[in-house]
């Protein structure tokens, strides 16, 4: 795998020539910096709560206020970026103001500890606002910067890079926390996000395609006709309702514990940062690897068999990881490879799962009802895992995780997806 990225890579250090050539090169930057944000305020910011004394519920708003402002604008935000002409500039603009919200939130790091946790919170809340309508457009512009021909071996370095710059940030920063008191050394991280982010930005905002040309509006429709072409994805039988019932199981294995892992490792095995740093180092350059090997077995292995491996895995670890004490989280380091590569087979899985499961005319209509449910799952289930921690602890909240991966393999194992055709409209996968 290494061989070949360094391979690709220096075919694509040669002087730019056409504006493919460009907007790759572009691309290559943008997302290597990006590697550089999520192992910076991404992967600290909970530590970063969780140290200033918030509570299990205020940790799991961190994830689930995203989620809710997602839910609310991700049908809006895709009617408003039709009108944009020139999408780069427009999105690249919700993109600078994200990153100005990584300053807000370690200036207010500074304020008291009651008021601190909640306003962090409300300030990442509000910064789905930007990334939302942002990515929307996100995979127009990459289908017009780059072809489809040499889309995948771009694709492929764009996640390798992101991977590897994730994991030598997190190691980084790990050890810069240890350098300087709290909430200094967490507000010089949030910095250096901010700046890895205003350049992946500025990278962004050079790319060069076709301006759009804004979609006429339609005429107005009964609204019981917009409700049930809206609710059409789950009401037309076929594949997407079965595959809406397993990855439901799987998202709340997912995010049931979002919230809580931050405290797990600050309180319960009083992890310093440097070793939460190293953990996660570790966790990533496997799942660069997992990427790389599930995506070439996909074909051959089918979706639905990886997603009953992956599922079974990650299980395992939770469980395991639920029965972890103080006194041997050195575990944890030998766990971490485990999940972070077969974490990565659930996003291949998923991927081709979806697009089996999608009539080829409806793919938005179905996307928009995907990412409806994906993001209802990611704001309920962190607030009932924090609820529940309050009563029984953290660690049967990820053994209960552990339990709902499992329950995900069964379902998918009884839930065979074949193909079959629904008139002329519809070809779903069941």
């Amino acid at each position: 795998m290494l061989t070949r990225i360094i391979g690709a890579w220096w075919r694509l250090r040669a002087q730019p020539a056409t504006r493919e050539d460009r907007n790759i090169r572009y691309l290559m930057a943008q997302t290597a910096l990006i590697g550089v944000v999520n192992g910076g305020i991404v992967t600290f910011l909970p530590i970063f709560l969780a140290r200033l004394g918030a509570s299990p519920v205020t940790v799991s708003l961190l994830t689930a206020l995203p989620a809710l402002v997602t839910i609310i604008l991700a049908l809006p935000a895709g009617a408003i970026a039709c009108r944009w002409r020139d999408m780069v500039q427009v999105s690249a603009r919700c993109f600078w103001a994200l990153r100005f919200c990584y300053l807000a939130v370690g200036a207010a790091g500074f304020l008291s500890p009651q008021v601190a946790p909640w306003l962090i919170v409300a300030i990442w809340g509000l910064s789905a606002i930007p990334s939302t309508l942002g990515n929307t457009v996100f995979y127009d512009i990459l289908a017009e910067s780059v072809s489809p021909r040499r889309r995948p071996m771009v694709n492929g370095m764009r996640w390798a890079l992101l991977g590897l710059l994730n994991a030598v940030s997190v190691a980084g920063f790990g050890q810069l926390l240890e350098l300087f008191p709290t909430p200094y050394n967490y507000l010089l991280v949030f910095i250096l996000s901010f700046i890895a982010g205003m350049l992946s930005t500025g990278f962004y905002a050079r790319l060069e395609i076709p301006l759009h040309e804004p979609q006429l509006q339609p005429p107005s429709t009964p609204w019981r006709q917009r409700l049930a072409e809206l609710v059409e994805p789950l009401t037309a039988g076929g594949g997407f309702v079965a595959y809406s019932g397993i990855t439901f199981m799987l998202r709340v294995a997912i995010y049931l514990a979002s919230g809580l892992w931050s405290i797990f490792y600050v309180r319960n095995l009083q992890a310093s940062d440097a070793w939460i740093g190293w953990r996660a180092t570790i966790e990533s350059l496997a799942l660069t690897a997992g990427y790389y090997f599930w995506g070439r077995v996909a074909d051959r292995t089918g979706h639905t068999r990886m997603l009953i491996i992956v599922s079974m895995v990650l299980g395992g670890v939770c469980v395991a990881t639920s029965l972890v004490t103080r006194d041997v989280r050195w575990l944890l380091l030998c766990l971490a490879p485990l999940s972070g590569f077969f974490a990565s087979g659930i996003d291949v899985s998923l991927f081709e799962g979806l697009i089996a499961v999608m009539p080829p005319d409806l793919r938005p209509r179905y996307v928009a009802m995907n990412t409806a449910l994906a993001n209802t799952v990611a704001f309920l289930a962190p607030i009932a895992g924090a609820t529940l921690a309050e009563r029984t602890g953290i660690p049967a909240v990820i053994a209960a995780g552990g339990a709902f991966f499992f329950a995900t393999a069964a379902l998918a194992a009884l839930w065979k997806v074949k193909p079959r055709v629904r008139g002329s409209v519809a070809r779903a996968v069941s």
